[in-house]
């Protein structure tokens, strides 16, 4: 019994990723930054091409990244349980897991940006 649990809070530990998502997009959401100096919210290189940019970026990625993350959570879950259920080991299990949580967060990042670019196209109509 004591190796089932230890194996099911490590694989809480999938679930890191998408809750710092969700926790960062609402921060965000709550306290949108204006100062593109102060290099505090959503800051990549596309989002600070101009001031336009930034302030596009302040308002669209905090919603996305809330977003991702909850859907992020969602797999997540659904994946633990089916590695849970076919006996995988917990350190095969939280590499899944961990791997899958950061091309989230990576998927997160160029949807966002991609969103940006297209927005200041005239394409995101």
């Amino acid at each position: 019994m004591a190796g089932i649990i230890g194996t099911i809070g490590m694989l809480l530990l999938n679930f890191l990723v998408p809750f710092v998502m969700i926790l960062v997009g609402s921060i965000l959401r709550k306290h949108p930054v204006t100062n593109m100096e102060s290099h505090n919210g959503y800051d990549t290189p596309v989002a600070r091409r101009s001031q336009a940019h930034w302030d596009y970026a302040q308002k669209i990625a905090p919603v996305l990244f809330i977003r991702i993350g909850k859907y992020l959570l969602a797999a997540e879950a659904v994946l633990n349980v089916v590695l849970l259920l076919l006996q995988v080991s917990a350190n095969w299990s939280l590499a899944i897991g961990n791997g899958i949580g950061l091309a989230g967060l990576a998927g997160g990042f160029l949807y966002v940006d991609s969103k940006i670019v297209a927005h200041m196209r005239g394409d995101d109509v």
